[in-house]
């Protein structure tokens, strides 16, 4: 599978804006069960970014067959999906616990290459869950390596429900509107310390971040949890999206022309 299998055809009102999007199920370190979780979570996302009119170069982190840069150059905006827990060594510390078994160094270069491109160029950055806590850690920052059972993963579930506080006066408040709202997510990890440039725009109840921003006017934002899981609220991830793509459309020229699709 080299990538989620999109609709052939958008709506012709949709001028194409041509963006990257980074997805890691598809390496040997992860189990199939994991797999085939972030495989569903990675259609859920290019089933809302094809409805949006983006022009989504799909890229398996693990086996990239293009270069970070030279694709970051290409695109109006990068989007960095889910994935494994992002190796300790990037952020100067040692593992703690089995849960390295899952780490890929592959996907860790690239997926960090790419977002420190799009941070360079300027163009807007979308990242969700795993893509976010690298996103801290390219910006200096370090992660909680378990948060434990609870709140933000439960034995068993691969999501759980739970609310976060979106704090007024960030971008994202101005996206989904501030104060409290019901999240899906399934995460052990966490931002620990906060990455330079970059604020908080969300906590859970119990004190973690549960979203980051950039502290200027560029177009910076990552969510800890999924708007793209089946369950989730579609209008949190349509909103986040369309905003996105206004972002990504005033970044540089729009490129007109049939959307490239994945093979299935």
């Amino acid at each position: 599978m080299n990538g989620p299998t999109l609709p052939a055809q958008l709506p012709a009102e949709h001028a194409m804006i041509p963006v990257v999007v980074s997805y890691a199920s598809e390496t040997a370190r992860h189990d199939a069960a994991f797999a085939d979780e972030l495989r569903a979570l990675a259609q859920g996302a290019a089933r809302a970014i094809s409805a949006t009119g983006l022009d989504a170069r799909w890229v398996n982190a693990a086996a990239p067959d293009a270069d970070a840069d030279d694709l970051v150059a290409a695109a109006r905006g990068v989007i960095v999906l889910g994935g494994a827990d992002v190796d300790p060594a990037l952020y100067g510390a040692h593992p703690d616990g089995a849960w390295m078994d899952s780490a890929d160094a592959a996907a860790d270069a690239f997926e960090a290459a790419l977002i420190g491109g799009a941070l360079e160029r300027g163009v807007p950055l979308l990242t969700i869950c795993r893509g976010t806590q690298l996103l801290n850690v390219v910006c200096g920052g370090t992660l909680i390596q378990d948060l434990g059972d609870g709140m933000h993963r439960e034995p068993n579930q691969d999501m759980v429900t739970h609310p976060v506080e979106i704090h007024a006066g960030t971008h994202l408040a101005e996206v989904l509107g501030a104060g409290a709202h019901d999240v899906r997510s399934g995460h052990h990890q966490a931002v620990g310390t906060l990455g330079t440039g970059l604020v908080v725009s969300a906590i859970a109840p119990d004190g973690v971040v549960e979203a980051i921003e950039g502290q200027d006017a560029r177009w910076i934002v990552g969510v800890q949890w999924h708007p793209e899981e089946a369950e989730s609220d579609p209008a949190q991830l349509q909103l986040l999206l369309a905003d996105f793509a206004s972002a990504a459309r005033e970044s540089g020229p729009i490129v007109d022309e049939p959307a490239r699709i994945p093979a299935a």
